[in-house]
């Protein structure tokens, strides 16, 4: 009997294994998901029992550290390796956490910045079949000219140069992946059975993060996205002063094709990159070891929570003094070439190294999205750094539009009562808005709960961190209060806050939101009718119940 019931076993198990290669090798999901587990999911682990096997032994700060960075440097290149093999949502997570410099160590961070603007891109062939499937026509038909070599590649397209046959406009063409869709839902599916085993207490984002993306895959909702964006910053005056939102050509849009109007500019973290690479090169560093050392600090130090350099305006200054300067020096130069520099030698003309204007670009991109978010309720939910171009003329183009979230009313005051009780600091209402909103704990500690509000909403500094990184911070509140259910109708607020304020740190410019948003949510209560002293818990409750008719409030 023990013989027979061996050899079911092992038959069972061989039929298993056969199945699970033919999966491997006809089910492209599976075998995503296989490469997920098998190859992510060990590293995980180990990085777990090496946390566990620190807390129960305490070893010296030094040599924990020491173990951690043998871990960071064995495991950091394959893992950032396998993501950009898998691309899709897999390369997005990544580029998120590329930006969480008071999490992960500088080893992961310059690894997993390469998926930021070094995804690869499919085969032009791939790019052509797309827009003939999309259009009908041949591609000479549409384009009188089509950059073969992207602008830009992504997770789930890519962007090309071309000229529109019809009228000779520059545009840029947005192209999908043929396979993105699949893709991104098997992904989905496996990343939060990942997350469930890994990190439970992400589910809820996840689940957000799904519905909201899913809207990505079909570009017409974006083209009209970019069309009612554009409406809305002109409206409040950021267009054409500050920013700029590329028109689309509605005509030529389909589901996997965007064609939009073609910005000239640079990313945003490019043009701050090549004044750091002629900064650090002036030390006798390499802009890779400058922006190692400024991690280092950051590491050592903890974020701050609010930028302390010179304002906006005070660099504004000094760039209108320097090139004054220059061109005051230089129109001398020009003249003593033309009258003796045929005697004495030409003079070269001075350019001053000039810095961008990081204040006046994170205070335009605050205004800007506290505006979308508090006012319009129609706001990019996906705010990377690769999503803002540095115009010639210094304003900023905002060029994707795929992720935008639109709130109900309701829940667009709720956002504006907690930005001004952010600005307040006002503990009560913070702790009545989760009460009202749906969350439970298991001890519905106040503390935890403000503490867990303003981590997702408006900051990530050494103010509310302390001296440890995020994970510590989350674990430890976690410890204290394990929370069982938490509202998820603002969870792409939060997360269109996170990824600025990692813009900002990217920036050299760390920000706390409510600092910008406070004074807008306030106005915004005020202009609808319902000013802040109106928020009671009762008042929060029969919002978020639907029995109030906002439109009747007083």
């Amino acid at each position: 009997m023990l013989r027979f019931a061996r050899r079911v076993s092992a038959g069972a198990a061989a039929g298993a294994s056969a199945y699970a290669a033919y999966e491997y090798n006809t089910n492209e999901g599976f075998r995503r998901a296989c490469q997920l587990y098998f190859r992510i999911g060990p590293v995980v682990l180990l990085y777990r029992a090496v946390e566990f096997k620190h807390a129960l032994l305490q070893p010296p700060e030094d040599v924990a550290e020491q173990e951690w960075r043998a871990l960071d440097r064995r495991f950091a290149v394959p893992v950032v390796k396998t993501l950009e093999e898998l691309q899709g949502m897999y390369t997005k997570y990544g580029q998120i956490a590329a930006g969480m410099t008071n999490t992960l160590s500088p080893i992961w961070i310059e690894e997993l910045r390469h998926l930021e603007d070094a995804v690869p891109p499919r085969s032009v062939e791939v790019v052509y079949r797309t827009i003939v499937e999309e259009t009908g026509r041949p591609v000479e038909a549409t384009f009188s000219t089509f950059d073969p070599v992207p602008l830009g590649s992504a997770s789930i397209g890519q962007v090309h140069r071309a000229t529109l046959a019809s009228d000779g406009s520059e545009v840029a063409v947005k192209v999908q992946y043929p396979d993105s869709k699949t893709f991104f839902r098997s992904d989905m599916s496996t990343i939060k059975s990942f997350f469930k085993l890994a990190a439970p207490e992400q589910l809820i984002t996840l689940g957000e993060l799904e519905r909201q993306f899913e809207f990505e895959f079909d570009y017409r909702h974006e083209a009209a996205n970019l069309a009612e964006v554009s409406a809305n910053m002109t409206k409040h005056g950021f267009m054409p002063r500050e920013v700029v939102v590329p028109s689309p050509r509605v005509e030529l849009c389909s589901e996997r094709l965007l064609v939009m109007e073609l910005t000239p500019g640079c990313k945003l973290l490019d043009g701050l990159r090549r004044y750091g690479a002629k900064l650090a090169a002036e030390q006798g560093q390499t802009i890779e070891e400058f922006e190692l050392a400024m991690r280092r600090k950051i590491e050592r130090e903890g974020v701050p929570a609010r930028y302390e350099g010179p304002s906006a305006a005070q660099i504004e200054r000094y760039l209108r003094l320097a090139r004054w300067r220059d061109a005051l020096v230089n129109s001398l130069i020009v003249s003593f070439n033309l009258v003796l520099g045929w005697a004495f030698g030409r003079l070269e003309r001075r350019q001053t190294l000039l810095p961008p204007n990081a204040p006046r670009m994170m205070d335009i991109l605050m205004r800007v999205h506290g505006t979308q978010l508090l006012v319009d309720g129609v706001f990019n939910a996906d705010t990377h750094a690769g999503n803002f171009l540095l115009m010639p003329d210094d304003r900023i183009a905002l060029i994707d539009y795929g992720s935008t979230k639109r709130l109900k009313r309701a829940e667009r005051l709720s956002a504006c009562c907690m930005y001004a009780a952010l600005a307040r600091r006002d503990a009560d209402t913070l702790y009545n808005l989760a009460v009202a909103g749906g969350y439970k704990s298991k001890h519905m500690d106040k503390e935890v709960i403000v503490k867990l509000l303003r981590f997702g909403n408006d900051t990530f500094g050494r103010d509310l961190l302390g001296d440890k990184n995020v994970a510590q911070f989350m674990d430890d509140l976690k410890a204290q209060d394990p929370y069982e259910q938490a509202a998820d109708n603002l969870v792409m607020a939060a997360f269109m806050s996170f990824r600025l304020r990692i813009v900002g740190l990217a920036l050299n410019h760390p920000v706390v939101c409510s600092d910008w948003w406070g004074r807008i949510a306030e106005k915004e209560l005020e202009r609808e009718g319902v000013p802040y002293r109106m928020w009671t818990l009762d008042f929060m409750r029969e919002l978020n119940s639907a029995t109030i008719n906002l439109a009747t409030v007083n």
